[in-house]
């Protein structure tokens, strides 16, 4: 198993890429840690994770709109204690209302939208690096999508969030080039989830691939070390 032994924590686990990554990592002997604001669907995912036989995650219920630096280094501190250590960070969690005029979206939505899409990823990545420098094969991963789309008319902080996300991940890759530690963004392309589901309402969902085929796209990168060099990766070309 191409994971074995490794420690990976995601965000928005409970969601449709989040979930999928979880059952394929799993699957591939990963320890996970998986975060996402919703308790009872982690416990779901668990049991789902319980029933396949795989090992048993870390659940870490967390709202990142509310979550700041302390909060991070909690979760650090614990993920330290319980697995010795970390290898990959992937940031799949999301914030997204629908799409809608810049000037009709209400203050408090736009800034939490900037807060769970922008500044907790940064935040977290912040709090985990000492770990993940530790790690022979670390790895930080940001799911990015179409920018010349996303930062279209309608998009909002969530387009402005993704535009942001990417200049996060071309700084720590700079800053982190002399480390063990790779870091990308992943543009994961269309999928059946139901954040697309949102936007494109006359779309049949069956014409999108399940997020099962990008985990597993995503898994292949983690389980080879010398591939997956670029630091940015683009699923829908």
């Amino acid at each position: 198993m191409g994971l074995a032994g490794k420690t990976i924590l995601i965000t928005g686990a409970a969601g449709g890429l989040g979930t999928a990554l979880a059952i394929q990592c799993a699957s591939d002997g990963a320890n996970l840690v998986l975060l996402d604001k919703d308790r009872r669907a982690l416990g779901l995912l668990s049991d789902r994770l319980a029933e396949k036989g795989f090992l048993p995650p870390g659940l870490y219920p967390m709202d990142l709109a509310g979550a700041g630096l302390e909060d991070f280094r909690q979760l650090a501190t614990t993920i330290q204690a319980e697995f010795g250590g970390l290898d990959v960070l992937i940031h799949c969690a999301l914030e997204f209302e629908g799409l809608q005029p810049l000037e009709q979206i209400e203050p408090q939505a736009w800034l939490k939208s900037m807060q769970v899409n922008v500044n907790a990823p940064w935040l977290l990545s912040c709090a985990v690096l000492p770990l993940l420098k530790q790690s022979k094969s670390g790895r930080l991963m940001f799911l990015l999508d179409d920018i010349n789309a996303v930062t279209g008319a309608y998009w909002g902080a969530y387009g402005v969030g993704k535009s942001a996300l990417a200049g996060l991940v071309k700084q720590f890759d700079e800053a982190l080039s002399n480390t063990s530690v790779l870091v990308q963004g992943v543009n994961p392309g269309p999928m059946r989830t139901a954040f697309r589901a949102k936007v494109y309402h006359a779309e049949n969902p069956a014409d999108q691939p399940a997020p099962e085929v990008v985990a597993r796209k995503i898994a292949d990168l983690l389980s080879n070390e010398a591939a997956g060099q670029n630091q940015m990766l683009d699923f829908s070309a």
